[in-house]
């Protein structure tokens, strides 16, 4: 091997090395982060919902004004969690079925992969609503019922794994009624 050779296997195992400290220590730090806090009393920071039980929902009246329960989805058929929660919603727009309306909402921004998401959750095309300019969804999907006022009765951030999803249809199916 001649000598520069010999110094880029040497700088290369030097980045290696580095690179494997550094991993680690992310590592450890991850693993160690909740004990290091919850030992100095400290508690993680909890980042409040969107929208909460008692508010009233930020979109148009006409949205929810017709129905005396509204389940506005906000989800967008680009999103891979509402792609795999697609089968759930479906579902709960089913067994919804008469009980409330569901909307759709949608950024506008991909109309017809929007109206297509609609169609796959068995909702009408005029279900699908643009979401106005500054609503407080901070991830998709969101899910909130509301009441013919707007006001809102429950919210969920997410639809998760199955345990979530059960626990999301016995607390709405508890507010529209089986």
């Amino acid at each position: 091997m001649n000598v520069r050779t010999e110094h880029l296997v040497g700088k290369s195992a030097s980045l290696t090395n580095a690179g494997l400290v550094l991993i680690l220590l992310v590592t450890a730090m991850t693993v160690a982060w909740p004990r290091v806090t919850s030992a100095l009393g400290m508690k993680p920071h909890a980042i409040e919902p969107a929208y909460k039980a008692g508010q009233t929902i930020d979109t148009p009246s006409e949205w929810y004004a017709s129905a005396d329960h509204t389940l506005v989805v906000f989800a967008r058929a680009s999103c891979g969690a509402c792609q795999n929660a697609e089968p759930f919603l479906k579902q709960l727009v089913a067994d919804l079925g008469s009980k409330s309306a569901v909307v759709l909402g949608s950024n506008g921004k991909e109309p017809n992969e929007e109206l297509g998401y609609a169609r796959a959750l068995g909702l009408p095309e005029a279900s699908v609503k643009v979401v106005p300019a500054g609503l407080r969804v901070r991830s998709t999907p969101t899910l909130v019922l509301v009441d013919r006022q707007g006001q809102v009765l429950a919210a969920w951030e997410g639809v998760g794994p199955e345990r979530k999803q059960k626990e999301i249809r016995a607390s709405l199916f508890a507010i529209v009624g089986n």
